[in-house]
């Protein structure tokens, strides 16, 4: 089940993050999804995840995932990745700067029935807000 969970996980990066293609979050998230992102941020359905992601390619339009490792373990994979980007829009209250952006995040992912119920999304926040300013 894990070897699945992987390629789910995988699918969804490269569908949604670098294709910004959203039919993956419909087809591999539950009804009751929940997402918590940065700074207490819940989403609590796909729509919800979906708008968050919409917001991530508004301010990053050319944001791009690399997977660097997936771990997992029972119903849950923790998945590390490498995201670059331009930062052209309105990002975490900074507006749009021009910087070239290069950070590293983690996510831990709960399944259910092979679909993906609960999302809990770190990145290197520090090192987006010093590229930023450093721009």
């Amino acid at each position: 089940m894990v070897e699945r969970h992987k390629e789910i996980a995988r699918y969804i990066s490269q569908k949604v993050v670098n294709e910004k293609d959203y039919t993956a979050i419909e087809e591999y998230l539950t009804d009751n999804y929940v997402y918590h992102g940065l700074g207490g941020f819940i989403a609590k359905t796909p729509q919800g995840f979906m708008e968050a992601i919409k917001g991530f390619h508004s301010a990053i339009p050319d944001l791009q995932s690399e997977i660097i490792d997936i771990v997992g373990e029972g119903d849950r994979l923790v998945i590390r990745f490498n995201f670059t980007g331009t930062h052209k829009g309105d990002f975490l209250g900074f507006p749009a700067s021009g910087a070239k952006l290069k950070f590293e995040g983690i996510i831990m992912r709960r399944f259910e029935n092979e679909k993906v119920a609960e999302d809990w999304d770190y990145f290197d926040f520090p090192t987006v807000v010093a590229q930023i300013q450093s721009h």
